[in-house]
């Protein structure tokens, strides 16, 4: 379904002129669920956005057999795709503007996205053939974003099971490294490799890489003040030792900045207490797509008005 006269326009055309004049470019036409013939879903965007859902797919083909490693995770993100979508229709709904989303419709025992390919396909053609497509999507989206607005975003949403119930987010940092003090992490020699790379150096407060991490702007206070427990975050800057966190993947590493680009990364884990409850995971993704623009407003273009 694409932009007709049908929509209410006289109510989006203020916000859409207000982006256009901030981003100077014109919205593209955007289908709602554009599905290949295969397992992975892409639903075109036109903002500096771009989010990825590896492990919340249902799909079990006989053609594509359980992946045979025995080390290996295979439970699914229950919910998170739930959870994209309902971002994605929120920030529509706030600015008249779409993300990008890519999504794994195959179950973790079939494909593992957020994996090399040989472990996150064990071999199968078909695995490799759906891994290919749901990378070469997010290149395509972080490309488009780079072309049109120069830097932008890129989140991998995932869903956790740790005891903790909190939001985890990871910028490629271990929890070790997290709990160095703020002096000691800012040294430049981190910088290279933070999923943040681009941003560190070019966010338009001149915060510090630890501000931009734990601070008041950072990612992690944003969903605090919005109600969510975070860690990393001003209230919670570290896990404390022993505890657990989820400090980035395959993904992150491979579509953020710390790989070249301007496209920062922000993996994003959800605790399972908060998707398990139909209410409270709508309403997530409502407060996800509220700070995911304020972050962006923030930090990438100050003058944008939603």
């Amino acid at each position: 379904m694409r932009y007709s006269s049908s929509i209410k326009m006289e109510k989006r055309i203020l916000p859409v002129l207000l982006l256009m004049a901030v981003f100077n470019a014109t919205p593209a036409q955007v289908t709602d669920y554009e599905k290949d013939a295969g397992y992975i879903e892409y639903l075109e965007g036109n903002m500096p956005l771009v989010i990825s859902i590896p492990h919340d797919g249902e799909a079990m083909p006989d053609a594509i057999p359980e992946r045979p490693c025995t080390q290996c995770s295979k439970n699914r993100d229950i919910h998170t795709i739930e959870i994209g979508r309902t971002i994605r229709e929120q920030v529509y709904k706030n600015t008249g503007y779409y993300p990008y989303i890519i999504i794994n419709h195959l179950h973790r025992t079939r494909l593992d996205p957020n994996r090399n390919i040989d472990l996150a396909a064990g071999g199968n053609i078909l695995a490799e053939k759906a891994w290919h497509e749901f990378h070469n999507y997010i290149d395509s989206a972080t490309y488009k974003v780079e072309r049109d607005f120069g830097k932008g975003l890129y989140i991998d949403l995932h869903g956790h099971r740790h005891s903790i119930e909190r939001i985890e987010l990871g910028y490629l940092l271990t929890a070790e490294e997290l709990r160095l003090d703020d002096d000691f992490l800012n040294d430049e020699a981190f910088f290279e490799y933070s999923s943040l790379r681009h941003l560190i150096n070019a966010n338009l407060d001149s915060l510090t890489y630890t501000e931009l991490i734990r601070g008041e702007k950072s990612f992690g206070t944003m969903l605090e003040n919005s109600g969510y427990a975070c860690v990393p975050s001003s209230a919670h800057p570290y896990p404390l030792e022993g505890e657990p966190i989820f400090s980035g993947g395959f993904n992150t590493n491979k579509h953020s900045s710390v790989s070249g680009g301007k496209v920062d990364g922000i993996q994003v884990e959800i605790d399972l207490e908060l998707r398990k409850d139909p209410a409270r995971r709508k309403e997530l993704g409502k407060a996800l797509a509220g700070v995911l623009t304020e972050y962006i407003k923030a930090h990438y273009f100050r003058n944008i008005t939603y």
